[in-house]
């Protein structure tokens, strides 16, 4: 299996439509693959708000009304933040039937006025155990950090060097919601607090974008990226229901069973993205992918070792936290950005010859996890 054509929009604040942002991205992909868009045997599209905020479900069939005359299978996927690592997962299952799937995630978050993004997102919790309860997004992710803090004897000081660090990747990539705005480790510091422990900048912004992924059976050209393992996994939803909130163990099995199918351990890990909605599920996330030992990721970002110098580059791109988080495209901008780092193509922010690549995103609080590795 081959990643045969990557592309994707700019993140941000910006004007396009939620069809428009699809089409960019398809177009994108198509040009950066040696296919034509008649190759594409069936589009699986990824999309978590798009019933809420802009009025628009049966996406899959607005996708075909752009491509006349295809009349492929399209269909929507959504699995809240894991949507789109989920999608891709499926597209890589329908490679037994099809020979060439197209993966799309798109996400139009600004300028809606249907219901609250905060509303809309809080669908992604547990509605009668969670929401009705107050208990939005920030406030449970704070609440983890709480415990997480309390157990590993972490400070906030070790989340703000999180978020500077993605914030100055995000000035070597374009296409970042916060590419060419300097946030400097006084103005993390300096931020509201949104619910205690963090602050405005431990949190990830409302982006618009989109990207769209190939998946191909055979290799197409010497730029195509392997798929090594790509692996789904799926825990209860509130944290209620939790054992351990300092751990997701979705992340854990979707990993486990990533590593044995591939042959890959965490220590042939090149290049790493993973899921920081806030700063501080950057820590979880490194500790429950074997990255580190549980309680010590911290250690990893005093050394540097996650910088793209380090040993274990990890978010390059600006992670969610500066590269943006929109929500249906945001598992593929992780699969766009360790592609074009196997092959070698991401300028200012390319590390050193990377061979294998990882990719980590959730859905809710840990409800889904998606795995994927990588090969050059």
């Amino acid at each position: 299996m081959y990643i045969s054509g990557i592309g994707r929009t700019k993140f941000g604040v910006l004007s396009k439509s939620l069809v428009e942002l699809a089409y960019e991205s398809m177009f994108n992909a198509i040009n950066d693959s040696p296919l034509n868009i008649s190759d594409i045997d069936a589009i699986f599209v990824s999309n978590f708000l798009g019933g809420p905020l802009n009025s628009q479900l049966h996406l899959n069939s607005v996708i075909a009304s752009l491509l006349p005359g295809l009349n492929i299978p399209i269909v929507r996927v959504e699995t809240a933040c894991a949507s789109s690592s989920v999608a891709l997962n499926q597209a890589i299952y329908s490679l037994s039937k099809f020979s060439n799937v197209m993966v799309v995630g798109v996400e139009k978050m600004n300028g809606t006025h249907l219901i609250s993004t905060t509303d809309a997102i809080s669908m992604a919790s547990d509605n009668e155990l969670d929401s009705k309860n107050g208990l939005i997004f920030p406030a449970a992710y704070a609440l983890i950090a709480q415990q997480y803090m309390n157990k590993y004897g972490v400070s906030h000081e070790t989340l703000e060097q999180i978020s500077y660090l993605n914030h100055k990747n995000a000035n070597l990539n374009p296409l970042a919601h916060f590419y060419h705005k300097e946030v400097s480790l006084q103005t993390i510091r300096d931020s509201p607090v949104v619910a205690t422990p963090f602050n405005l900048f431990d949190c990830s912004p409302i982006s618009d974008g989109a990207v769209s992924v190939i998946v191909s059976n055979k290799r197409m050209s010497d730029r195509d990226v392997r798929i090594l393992s790509s692996e789904i996994s799926t825990d209860c939803i509130s944290l209620t229901q939790r054992e351990d909130l300092t751990s997701f163990k979705a992340t854990k099995i979707a990993a486990k069973k990533a590593y044995e199918n591939s042959g890959i351990g965490p220590k042939d890990i090149d290049v790493l993205e993973v899921h920081d909605c806030f700063t501080i599920n950057e820590l979880i996330a490194l500790e429950d992918l074997g990255i580190c030992n549980p309680g010590k990721a911290f250690e990893l970002v005093e050394t540097g070792d996650l910088t793209l110098k380090g040993s274990v580059p990890t978010n390059i791109d600006g992670g969610l936290k500066a590269n943006g988080h929109p929500i249906g495209a945001t598992g593929l901008a992780q699969i766009f950005e360790v592609a074009t780092q196997l092959r070698q193509e991401a300028g200012k922010r390319q590390i050193e010859s990377p061979e294998i690549g990882l990719t980590h995103n959730i859905g809710g609080v840990g409800g889904t996890t998606g795995v994927t590795i990588m090969g050059a």
